[in-house]
């Protein structure tokens, strides 16, 4: 296992207690519109003021593709800050896609206070394949294995694809969402961070040598997990008192 790892954060993180979880469109409503142009299909993000104060927000506009053969999967975001007058809807950023017959298209839109807290979300899937409808989540938006790339360079992209490979593999269906993000640290490093619901659970200095992604994919991956199957039983406990 790499030395460059510091696991006592990780494993504060692990076991930290769960974050409150505000109520999204609430105050300010997710909207994503689809539009056939072509044989293309236009993607529009709109936000809508619910309240009668101006709102200051950022927005993220994530197309995630999933190949339905190969389980392949490529992430395109856009990215923004924005206000909101009073009341206000507001149409926030579009792009075009072509979509195959073996492609499943998750579109998600997603929007976050000054705090960096969930407020607003809204999502579509085009392609999906017809699942049990016997269970449906209470928001109405149910999230299934989702990690968003936000990696900078060649040796982030490599190492996001085995997370996600090994996060594949292990078959995690959890409904939170994970992120992958790049940034500078110092000298001309950088440094990657995954994080579940803005929580940053495991970060490290990005080393470009195939083994050593490889090696803290896989520790990565199973600290995710570990992390998920704790939030599910922080939730089963709460549900029960």
């Amino acid at each position: 296992m790499p030395k460059y790892l510091s696991y006592s954060f990780f494993m504060l993180m692990l076991f930290a207690p769960a974050a409150y979880s505000q109520l999204t469109n609430s105050q300010v409503k997710a909207k994503i519109h689809l539009e056939e142009i072509e044989g293309n299909i236009k993607i529009t993000g709109t936000a809508e003021n619910l309240t009668d104060i101006v709102q200051s927000l950022s927005y993220k506009l994530s197309v995630i593709r999933k190949n339905k053969i190969n389980s392949n999967q490529s992430n395109n975001a856009q990215e923004g800050l924005f206000t909101l007058d009073p009341n206000e809807t507001k149409k926030l950023s579009s792009t075009q896609i072509n979509v195959n017959e073996n492609d499943e298209v998750i579109v998600m839109l997603l929007f976050y206070d000054s705090d960096k807290k969930l407020v607003g979300k809204d999502r579509i899937v085009i392609g999906e394949e017809k699942k049990d409808e016997g269970i449906v989540p209470v928001d109405g938006f149910e999230l299934s294995g989702i990690v968003t790339d936000d990696t900078k360079t060649k040796a982030g992209k490599d190492f996001y694809d085995l997370y996600f490979f090994k996060y594949s593999d292990l078959k995690i269906n959890s409904k939170k969402i994970v992120t992958i993000t790049e940034e500078l640290s110092f000298a001309r490093n950088t440094k990657i961070t995954i994080s579940i619901d803005t929580n940053p659970i495991y970060e490290f200095l990005v080393n470009p040598d195939e083994e050593f992604l490889s090696l803290v994919a896989e520790d990565a991956v199973n600290v995710t997990s570990a992390y998920l199957k704790n939030l599910e039983k922080q939730n089963r406990y709460l549900t029960q008192y």
